[in-house]
């Protein structure tokens, strides 16, 4: 079975995974209404930081800096 995992990058290769997502067609829609909205993907990023690493971290997050959202395929074992 294959997953498609969305991953947050930002700050030169700083990455935070978000969502997985069963078929691709639906990662592809996520990470792209992403994409379309920078506000979104920052607020986005944020939230990751602070789930994944503390808030403290939210600090690295440069809004001028780009931020994408990168679909990966999984393969399950």
């Amino acid at each position: 079975m294959k997953i498609f995992v969305v991953n947050c990058e930002f700050n030169s290769g700083r990455t935070l995974l978000d969502c997985a997502f069963k078929n691709e067609a639906d990662a592809k829609a996520y990470a792209d209404a992403l994409h379309d909205d920078k506000a979104k993907a920052i607020a986005r990023c944020k939230e990751l930081i602070t789930l994944r690493e503390g808030e403290s971290m939210v600090k690295y997050l440069d809004e001028k800096s780009g931020i994408t959202f990168v679909i990966t395929a999984v393969e399950l074992k």
